[in-house]
């Protein structure tokens, strides 16, 4: 396996774009056909177009972002060391979240769709911890498909358990060099790297309605696919031959996801879900997204590791307020468009209002956060050291 001590700034650099494009995601979400927390009175076809390209990419990107990095912290921490590092790092601000930050989200989406009518501190003592709280663990055999896990934050939760459940699968991997020498060596040729999609639609195929459902509440994929791109992440970061592989078919994977993404768009465009409905429509699409999704996967790497490796101070500083943004992001969204949607404005300034003043908002609420250690250990972030 790969010994290299470099740091891989082009990974960071795709984290920090990540969630800048999940910031402007969702900020168009009030505009789309499908229903959202808040809605705008008539939705917009060329947002609805965007949100289904974008989703087809931009949560597997976390989850690949993530399985990379893990195979860099297990390199330096033990099982149990490495499952604290994950606590603190993504339980701490989703437990914090559960009881402060996520209130205002369920407050302003409760009453904007008229379930709640009632002040906003009355309705965090009583109706929040009783009817609204986000955090469902009742088992039935329908959780995976529709559970709610702190709405936004379910990214949190599942790559804490996805990171337990995995951590002695990589750790028998370390160990196992000469298998993985030999996968990777199967796919450094010219469309090699594809192979590894084959995984990828098994497992989308098989993850079944209604046990998992397309599009779902995590993202438009399904938990079991999620785990897959966290698991070859993994893999590809272990062994130099396979960043060889990605390197070779950078611009095959482009043009592949580019083709099938005008593809998927024609799709929905005609059928809309119904090409879900009939079993012939499921066997048809279901490796067509999946595939769609890992050649932009491939694409966004090769991109990344051509354009974007090397360093910068606003690299380190954005890096570092990632999480604490993600954490802040969708709720101040649902907050400034509840008071936007209804202006008589078209779509486009409506959308920038939004964008614009949510961010001036949570750029605000990152000052204190970076700068005060207990709101940096709630949001997951580590500790500034005091100055001697």
């Amino acid at each position: 396996m790969s010994s290299t001590i470099e740091r891989w700034y082009w990974l960071d650099w795709l984290r920090v774009i990540a969630m800048g494009t999940i910031f402007f995601y969702h900020s168009g979400r009030p505009f789309i056909i499908t229903p959202w927390h808040i809605m705008n009175p008539e939705p917009d076809p060329l947002f609805t177009l965007v949100n289904v390209f974008v989703t087809g990419w931009i949560m597997p990107l976390f989850f690949v972002i993530s399985g990379m990095a893990t195979y860099f912290s297990l390199g330096k921490r033990n099982a149990l060391q490495f499952a604290k590092t994950r606590f603190l790092r993504l339980m701490v601000p989703f437990i914090f979240a559960l009881f402060t930050i996520l209130y205002v989200h369920v407050y302003f989406t409760a009453v904007f769709n008229g379930d709640y009518t009632g002040s906003f501190f009355e309705g965090y003592f009583w109706d929040y911890f009783l009817y609204g709280f986000p955090l469902d663990l009742v088992p039935r055999l329908t959780y995976f498909a529709g559970a709610n896990q702190g709405i936004y934050l379910w990214y949190l939760f599942w790559l804490f358990v996805f990171s337990l459940i995995t951590v002695h699968f990589f750790k028998y991997l370390r160990e196992k060099d000469d298998k993985i020498s030999k996968l990777a060596t199967i796919c450094n040729r010219r469309g090699g790297i594809f192979l590894l999609a084959i995984p990828l639609i098994i497992v989308d195929l098989a993850a079944i309605p209604p046990f998992f459902v397309f599009p779902s509440g995590y993202g438009g994929w399904k938990l079991p696919t999620y785990l897959i791109f966290f698991i070859l992440a993994y893999v590809v970061a272990s062994n130099s031959q396979f960043m060889q592989s990605i390197d070779k078919n950078g611009l095959i994977a482009l043009i592949v996801g580019i083709v099938t993404s005008v593809l998927i768009l024609v799709v929905f465009i005609a059928f809309g879900l119904d090409v879900l409905v009939s079993l012939s429509g499921y066997l048809l699409f279901t490796p067509l997204w999946a595939f769609n999704g890992w050649s932009w996967i491939i694409a966004l790497l090769f991109l990344g590791r051509k354009f974007l490796s090397f360093n910068h101070r606003y690299l380190q500083f954005s890096n570092e307020l990632v999480l604490p943004f993600y954490v802040l992001h969708e709720t101040v969204i649902v907050a400034v468009a509840f008071f936007v949607v209804s202006l008589n404005l078209i779509v486009m300034v409506k959308y920038f209002i939004i964008f614009s003043v949510s961010f001036a908002i949570i750029s605000l609420l990152l000052i204190p956060i970076r700068q005060i250690n207990v709101l940096r250990f709630l949001f997951g972030m580590r500790l500034k050291k005091k100055s001697a």
